[in-house]
């Protein structure tokens, strides 16, 4: 018996995907290369930044409520009229950053203070890119353990002997003989306050997926605020998550097909 159904495979879409975020401005995007650049590195424009990994999906939920209309002359509802509607955005997200608990925990300004930098000493000989061992004229200043600063990077210490200095991680960059290297004898902080405001900030959150033929897939949130759902966070021997949640608000400025939420899709 020939087959009676039809299935285009290439239309079964999955995969996770990649959420960004903007203060809410009143601008929205017209092109997914707006919002991210379409070659790799893939870097993000137009105000946004990554909020990273997530954990078990990115969640969008779109409802409405209605109302039944009814007659004496019949059992049952004759009409039925919606009367709101609800859509919101949920996930976990794995990076707990500063940046990530402000938006969804809506902390207060993020306060910047400078480390504490030690007497300067310089390389005695080159250090190529991703190498480990730095070669010094004096490490007397050094602690196993402890941090330093060259060429703008700051790198942890996993050993001493001699004048030579071995890090935890590679350099990024080619470190050339003469570069001046400091000791950190008090590493930077970045603070942040939770108190009890009144108004919880707007955001514009984008979210990309690619599909498997390649192609890109955008949906935009034009206006959302956190919910004040609990934002529970557990500090375990597990790996802490930090719950997001936010509702998205109609754009009142905007036709009502489209005030909440709109996607775009690449077309191959």
């Amino acid at each position: 018996m020939a087959d009676i159904y039809s299935v285009n495979a290439e239309n079964i879409v999955g995969g996770p995907g990649r959420l960004v975020v903007k203060p809410w401005d009143g601008t929205y995007p017209e092109t997914i290369g707006e919002v991210m650049s379409l070659s790799s590195p893939f870097s993000l424009t137009g105000g946004y930044w990554d909020l990273g990994a997530t954990v078990e999906g990115i969640t969008i939920n779109r409802a409405f409520e209605t109302e039944d209309f009814t007659v004496d002359q019949v059992s049952s509802p004759v009409e039925t009229s919606i009367t709101g509607w609800t859509h919101n955005l949920t996930t976990s997200l794995a990076e707990n950053t500063v940046e990530n608990r402000q938006v969804a925990l809506i902390g207060g300004t993020i306060i910047e203070t400078d480390p504490v930098i030690g007497t300067s000493t310089t390389t005695v000989s080159m250090t190529a890119m991703n190498g480990t061992l730095l070669n010094l004229t004096d490490a007397s200043a050094f602690t196993v353990g402890g941090y330093l600063e060259v060429s703008g990077e700051t790198y942890r210490i996993a050993s001493i002997s001699g004048n030579t200095v071995t890090l935890e991680r590679g350099v990024t960059s080619e470190i050339a003989a003469s570069a001046s290297v400091s000791p950190i004898t008090e590493l930077g902080t970045r603070r942040i306050g939770y108190g009890t405001v009144n108004d919880v900030p707007f955001y514009t959150y984008a979210l990309i997926s690619q599909k498997k033929d390649g192609s890109l897939y955008m949906a935009v949130f034009r206006k959302c605020k956190v919910t004040g759902d609990d934002k529970e966070q557990v500090f375990s021997s597990a790996k802490r998550v930090l719950p997001l949640a936010v509702n998205a608000f109609p754009d009142g400025n905007i036709d009502s097909t489209e005030n909440v939420y709109y996607e775009i899709e690449q077309v191959v």
